[in-house]
């Protein structure tokens, strides 16, 4: 491959800048490092047109690999180049191998010569804005370093002077100049290292933990997760946030602590937590909430409105401590302005940062991002986070939560959100709960911050009809939940003003518990609800009887869990994460399951992806591929459940006709419907290496038809 033939793959980049990636076979200015291609790759999230970009250089570490060594494949799953919600622009530049004494060594002496960091800046932000079209200018320059890349960290850092320096156990050498650079950033700039007591970079980075004071953007900490785990756990943090308090780190230097940033105007200063760091954070949303709801209505009296002189002063605050964007009071009383640039995510975002919600939440001024992050939470089981997104119909909204829902026709939905397609979105705040009905708090509301009622369920989740019909997701600021259940007792929050000169209310009563039923995992109130989703889709759109749309899905419940992300070898928590060919566990991106390559050794070991777990090579092929409703979701199809139940039906149509007619078949059983899906189209290991009259095959289509009654009952609840 040669620079002139580099990979382009998120083709629809070019079209809107939307998050992508560039592959570079060969570039002329690395021409001297020795190794495998490509030499270069580059990644960024969304970015506006002709829009600042902070530009994320990272120069990685050693490979076991040695010369054989590739970016794609080996270091930039691992490079913490997990980008933040400003504009910006990663570029990862392959090092020159050189072995040394362990075999794997690489550096980056093509780097060194002055002037050579600024012209791989410049020709990054060329060869993006070439395929892009983003006419994007050069922000701030971040330089990160992992394991070996420290040493050309140190050899670079004094020149290229950036703004920023992340080290994630990179301090092998004389750390002097990046001491002399952060003495002299103190100022304006980051710093942030973090190490593993024991190894070869401890002492190092305890010098620089003595030598440079200690703030909330300059910190040397100690960890103990795994040395190649170090970037992809603090990286995205602290591209988010310099300031960002990471989980899992103690300071270098024992009772050194970073200063408490100042308390926010118009709300008392955080105190020490007293209760779980969740629940206290949940509280403290509402709190901010609910205060600047009461900071656009001076004295009580009348609601300030967004293009008021009033207002300038507080949306300026709000993108400038939410979202890191300066604005003028022309542009925010300029209706044109107004007009394409709504600030309801803004609010959210300054609520967050303002409730301390630190590098946990993305910050940005599209809800769609924060609610992409919250399900990928949910989705690969980051406990870590308090911010999981649910469907609607999952659990019941909780003091500080967000509920959120489609705009504008966008038709958004928890299973389409996460793909590449911008749909539009608004959440709201809950701020109080009573018996059959929640108040929630949002930005831009009737073009201030407004309030509305929202209707619930008795079982307090909250009611999808009517006006509600377009609610999707609760995002969780508690972690994660158990679905189904219920709200707590409304008195977790204090009773507040109804509006300007509305009494408190009465007291709050508990809302009643869930409908009672059997005894089962936490897991079962998500895989029957995402079985029955996929009964109306069979039934409703593709005309399937009842009973054969239910063993068709019971089969999906036996493959999948109906998650359509699932891959063969993950738990249903963790649906994406799984081996790979090198033996190691790891959360696998849809590109990444898209390419699977078992000659290659890309991808996850086991080949089962989707609702149907798809195993062979042209059956992946022809999911990943699928038009469905005049798109091609491609990789995205991961995260649309109707889409792949397109396919599934397509697939049976022209490939399992014989199948296909048993199942829409007017008198078909359940347990007729659940064995034809088990003998002649799934056709699991049991089946394939077994007799139909083996005991072990009886036993599968048993178990099979179970779950086909189950997926049956999960339909029939929602029906009247």
């Amino acid at each position: 491959m040669t620079a002139s033939t580099a990979v382009l793959e998120h083709r629809e980049a070019r079209r809107q800048a939307m998050p992508g990636r560039l592959v570079v076979g060969q570039l002329p200015l690395l021409a001297r490092h020795v190794g495998s291609p490509p030499d270069l790759v580059l990644r960024w999230n969304r970015v506006p047109a002709g829009a600042r970009v902070d530009v994320v250089v990272h120069l990685h570490g050693f490979s076991a690999r040695g010369r054989g060594m590739n970016l794609v494949r080996d270091k930039l799953p691992i490079s913490g180049l997990d980008l933040g919600g400003r504009p910006m622009l990663g570029v990862l530049p392959r090092g020159h191998f050189f072995g040394g004494r362990s075999g794997h060594g690489f550096s980056f002496p093509a780097l060194r010569r002055r002037g050579a960091v600024a012209a791989l800046v410049d020709e990054a932000l060329r060869r993006f804005n070439g395929v892009t079209g983003a006419g994007a200018t050069r922000g701030r320059l971040i330089l990160t370093a992992h394991s070996g890349g420290g040493a050309a960290l140190m050899q670079i850092v004094g020149e290229a002077d950036p703004d920023q320096v992340y080290a994630f156990d990179a301090l092998y050498t004389d750390p002097a100049p990046l001491i002399a650079w952060a003495r002299r950033k103190a100022g304006n700039g980051a710093m942030r290292v973090i190490f593993r007591a024991g190894e070869g970079t401890a002492a190092n980075s305890q010098r620089v933990a003595r030598e440079v004071p200690r703030t909330a953007r300059f910190r040397v900490e100690r960890t103990t997760t795994p040395h190649n785990d170090i970037p992809g756990a603090y990286g995205g943090r602290l591209l988010t946030d310099p300031a960002a308090d990471l989980p899992g780190v103690a300071p270098a230097i024992a009772g050194s602590a970073a200063p408490a940033p100042p308390p926010s105007r118009g709300l008392p200063a955080a105190q020490p937590p007293s209760g779980p760091p969740a629940t206290q954070l949940s509280e403290r949303i509402a709190q901010v909430a609910r205060a600047e709801f009461r900071r656009w209505r001076p004295g009580g009296g009348a609601a300030l409105t967004e293009m008021m002189p009033a207002a300038g002063p507080i949306l300026r605050d709000y993108y400038r401590v939410g979202v890191g964007v300066p604005v003028t009071d022309a542009q925010l009383q300029n209706p044109a302005y107004q007009g394409v640039h709504p600030w309801s995510a803004v609010f959210i975002s300054y609520v967050m940062r303002t409730a301390g919600a630190g590098a946990h939440f993305a910050y940005s001024p599209a809800h769609q991002t924060y609610i992409r992050a919250a399900r990928r939470n949910r989705l690969g089981n980051v406990t870590g986070n308090p911010f999981w997104a649910y469907r609607v119909d999952e659990v019941a909204p909780r003091i500080g939560d967000l509920v959120c829902n489609a705009r504008a026709g966008s038709g958004a939905t928890y299973d389409n959100i996460g793909d590449a397609q911008t749909r539009s979105t608004h959440c709201d705040v809950v701020t109080e709960i009573q018996q059959g009905r929640v108040r929630v708090i949002g930005g831009n509301v009737g073009q201030t911050v407004g309030e509305k009622w929202l209707t619930t369920r008795p079982d307090g989740r909250l009611s999808t009809a009517g006006r509600q019909s377009t609610f999707f997701a609760i995002i969780s600021t508690r972690g994660p939940r158990t679905a189904g259940t219920a709200a707590p007792p409304a008195s977790a929050a204090p009773p507040t003003p109804h509006g300007p000169g509305v009494p408190y209310g009465p007291p709050t009563p508990a809302a009643p518990p869930a409908t009672a039923g059997p005894p089962a995992p936490a897991a079962l109130g998500d895989v029957n609800a995402r079985a029955a989703r996929v009964m109306e889709l069979l039934v409703q759109r593709y005309r399937y009887p009842v009973a054969g749309a239910a063993g068709l899905v019971g089969n999906l419940m036996a493959e999948s869990g109906v998650i359509p992300e699932r891959i063969e070898g993950s738990a249903e928590t963790t649906p994406t994460r799984a081996q790979g060919f090198d033996g190691q566990v790891r959360t696998f991106t849809p590109e990444q399951i898209r390419d699977r390559d078992s000659k290659r050794g890309l991808g996850p070991k086991l080949p089962g992806v989707g609702l149907a777990q798809w195993t062979s090579a042209n059956r992946r092929a022809g999911l990943f591929t699928h038009t469905f409703d005049g798109r091609r979701p491609g990789a995205a199809i991961l995260s649309d459940l109707p889409a792949q139940v397109d396919y599934l039906v397509t697939e049976l149509g022209r490939d399992y006709r014989a199948v296909d007619a048993v199942l829409r078949s007017p008198a078909v059983t359940v347990e007729q419907a659940s064995d034809i899906v088990v003998l002649r189209f799934e056709v699991p290991a049991v089946v394939f290496n077994g007799k139909p009259g083996d005991p072990a095959v009886q036993q599968e289509l048993a178990r099979r038809r179970g779950f086909g009654q189950r997926a049956l009952a999960a339909y029939q609840r929602g029906r009247p």
